[in-house]
């Protein structure tokens, strides 16, 4: 006998009876209501869909016919977690639906009602997915699900009775690792930790699922609660008290920038000590905490902007399909293009390395060879999986097989004659419809075109190193780039697992671009006599992962003085020349490479602070820069703070950020931020930089930024478009009243 619902919601309507316009169905089948999801693309727990659970599983409870429950998702997934929206609205100050009544029915009439219920799990379970399952009174997934809760990296904690749930399936210690991590675990470590019963194909998930409940109806399985179980939580409250104190430690160093961790804490140890009753009352209350802090609103804003950098107005929206990129040429095997060889062939691109002797092409072919070693090592890979990935790099020391290429990324040293001549011979030895792309950081795209017969045929295709590692890619693009070609360096950015940027031709582009001042007003501070280890500690309490100088180091000081002189030459009004980094080079302290910078290395690179290295060249560099102020700051340098630091090295940054949007030279503020917080370690819970920028206010900015000027010169002069939101009272990321620049796109 099959019996079908239609929804409330649908019944509630001016359509015929049976219409279903609701996300949840139910079909009931052998005395087992099989109640399931539809939310296409991952079952995102919506108001709708909530309501929808809730309607259907009254309706099954209070059926004399329904025995047992399952819950399930369709389209091959259970749910991918709360409707991120509603978030977002509501860290907009936005009106927005209050769900924590949910909690009540996965209490009482999921987990608690008279018939039981069983989660079938396809291949997805996280955030408010994975509650709703743990609600359910038993668990079966198929072998690929993932299960987790994740919601510290949106800056909120799980809300529908995770915090209280969790621990109690998988343990104290285990739980707290899935959830301040975001660390969603596989069906195989699911089983053994008893968050899930039972493993089964997927065509036999549901027949399962129904069997399982069954059981549990007629009582030949046990039926478990979640909410009640403490037989795996410590039965020693000193155990307890160290478990929850080591958590603490790394919570209680960020809990001033990110709150929620702590938070997290919080609703757990009420529940491992006072019950999950208590427990429950503390999620919600630390919910509502977490969801108004700054932290969530830039996570989430980053969550979003993250998502939308690849949609690119006249381009992608024209109707316009990526051509598939099977074969990728990289020219030049140094550190740079072994590691964008790499990041295409882990994504089953096959590539050709070009060099020019081989020597340099062994060393390039062992560079991809030992990236993906790392990751064997790591865990992350099985050696035969390395062997397959590596056999789809071919060496080259010819142009004679670039005629299978489909894009070819240029990945030399920044020496414009070189590139030109490179880009020449590939205009002779690739296909038409091949896509040519340098991987310059600093040089104008046009003037490596400039020798070529078809200079439309480049872009830039730049990657931040390591290639393989870091996920930011910016595209950039000329007058005269075609949106095809376009289209197609986009689907590659998808088919490498890159965030792509659409950036406009320019010095830098958008993160060297944007970031220059950074390191100069690093320099300008420490010209002034402030200590610079006191500059990179003020930077890290900022949320960066290192200060300018320790970046510095990584980088290496010749690379940034290369990368520098750049905008010394094109914007010679508001930069900041210092003796400090070029007296640095001349004793030979090239940072991490050489052993000493600014810090001193030792044979695993640990850095340490030497003071007693750098003393002469400061007194130099300092000397060098007296008189080039207005007046003495020695009081002022001492009452300095970590944030007025942060907030003088910071503030060009933003400005820079302002001459970007004013310019057109990226398509949207987030794109700003994402390329920010991906390219240069911008603390992700501040949202990146203009979202960062827009939370301080422009009138701040610009009113700081005029002072300076006044005091240190024109690295501080506040841009038009800067102080026209200062007056206007608008928001940095709302761009020009006019529209950008679109020369610069």
């Amino acid at each position: 006998r099959v019996r079908m619902y239609p929804t409330p919601a649908a019944q509630t309507t001016s359509r015929p009876p049976m219409a279903r316009d609701s996300p949840v169905s139910m079909e009931v089948k052998d005395g087992v209501a099989v109640i399931s999801m539809s939310n296409p693309p991952v079952n995102a727990l919506a108001v709708p869909v909530l309501e929808g659970i809730e309607a259907n599983v009254k309706a099954a409870q209070a059926d004399s016919g329904v025995r047992a429950i399952v819950i399930t998702g369709s389209r091959g997934k259970f749910s991918g977690g709360f409707d991120i929206t509603q978030l977002k609205a509501r860290t907009e100050g936005r009106p927005v639906r209050n769900m924590s009544d949910f909690n009540a029915v996965l209490n009482s009439i999921v987990e608690a009602g008279p018939k039981p219920t069983v989660a079938a799990i396809e291949n997805l379970a996280l955030g408010g997915g994975l509650e709703v399952a743990m609600a359910c009174n038993a668990r079966v997934a198929t072998p690929k699900a993932q299960l987790g809760l994740p919601e510290l990296q949106l800056g909120v904690i799980p809300g529908f009775g995770g915090t209280q749930r969790l621990p109690r399936l998988v343990g104290l210690p285990k739980a707290l690792d899935m959830m301040l991590k975001s660390k969603p675990i596989k069906a195989e470590e699911a089983l053994k930790l008893g968050l899930v019963d039972a493993i089964v194909p997927h065509d036999q998930l549901i027949a399962s699922a129904t069997k399982l409940a069954n059981d549990i109806a007629a009582k030949r399985v046990p039926r478990r609660m979640a909410s009640y179980d403490s037989a795996k939580l410590p039965g020693d409250e000193a155990v307890v008290k160290k478990i929850f104190a080591g958590a603490r430690r790394q919570a209680k160093r960020v809990k001033h920038l990110m709150p929620h961790p702590w938070l997290c804490l919080d609703a757990v140890e009420a529940g491992v000590s006072k019950g999950s009753e208590v427990g429950l009352a503390a999620e919600q209350d630390a919910f509502g905490k977490a969801v108004t802090s700054k932290a969530c609103k830039g996570l989430v804003h980053m969550f979003f902007a993250s998502r939308s950098t690849a949609a690119v107005p006249g381009v992608t929206d024209v109707g316009l399909k990526p051509r598939a990129t099977k074969c990728v040429a990289v020219v030049g095997g140094g550190l740079m293009g072994s590691g964008i060889a790499t990041a295409c062939a882990l994504a089953g691109v096959r590539v050709m390395l070009k060099e020019i002797n081989q020597k340099f092409l062994d060393a390039g072919m062992g560079r991809i060879k030992a990236n993906l070693a790392s990751n064997v090592k790591k865990g992350r890979m099985t050696q035969q999986k390395a062997d397959a990935i590596y056999s789809l790099c071919v060496p080259c020391l010819t142009y004679d097989k670039f005629g299978d290429a489909d894009m070819v990324i240029e990945a030399v040293i920044e020496n414009l004659d070189l590139k030109q001549k490179i880009f020449a011979d590939l205009e002779r030895s690739c296909r038409p419809d091949c896509i040519l792309s340098t991987n310059t950081s600093t040089i104008d795209i046009t003037k490596v075109a400039s020798k070529m017969k078809n200079p439309e045929r480049i872009l830039g295709a730049h990657f931040f190193s390591p290639a393989h590692v870091m996920q930011l890619f910016e595209i950039i693009r000329t007058d005269a780039t075609p949106p095809q070609v376009l289209v197609d360096a986009l689907g590659l950015s998808k088919q490498i697992k890159k965030t792509p940027v659409v950036v406009g031709n320019c010095t830098g582009f958008a993160v060297n671009r944007v970031f220059f001042p950074y390191t100069m007003s690093a320099c300008l501070l420490a010209d002034l006599g402030l200590d610079p280890y006191a500059i990179d500690n003020a930077i890290r309490m900022f949320g960066m992962p290192m200060g300018p100088f320790r970046l510095g180091d990584l980088v290496g000081h010749d690379v940034g003085v290369h990368v520098g002189q750049n905008f010394i030459d094109d914007f010679p009004l508001r930069v900041y020349e210092s003796k400090l980094i070029p007296g640095l080079m001349a004793g030979g302290r090239m940072g991490e490479k050489s052993g000493k910078g600014f810090y001193a290395y030792d044979a695993k690179r640990r850095a340490t602070p030497d003071p007693e290295g750098i003393a002469a060249l400061l007194r130099t560099s300092r000397a060098a820069a007296a008189g080039r102020f207005k007046h003495s700051t020695d009081g002022e340098l001492l009452a300095m703070t970590a944030d007025d630091i942060a907030e003088m090295i910071f503030f060009p940054v933003v400005n820079e950020a302002c001459r970007c949007l004013a310019e057109g030279v990226v398509v949207r503020a987030g794109d700003l931020d994402v390329a920010s917080i991906l390219g240069m370690g911008f603390p992700p819970f501040r949202g990146g930089i203009v979202h960062w920028a827009d939370q301080v206010g422009a009138v701040r900015i610009a009113s700081r930024l005029r002072e300076w000027c006044t005091r240190y010169g024109g690295i501080y002069q506040p841009c038009a478009y800067l102080e026209d939101c200062a007056v206007q009272g608008r928001a940095l990321a709302d761009g020009p009243f006019t529209g950008p620049d679109r020369s610069k796109l």
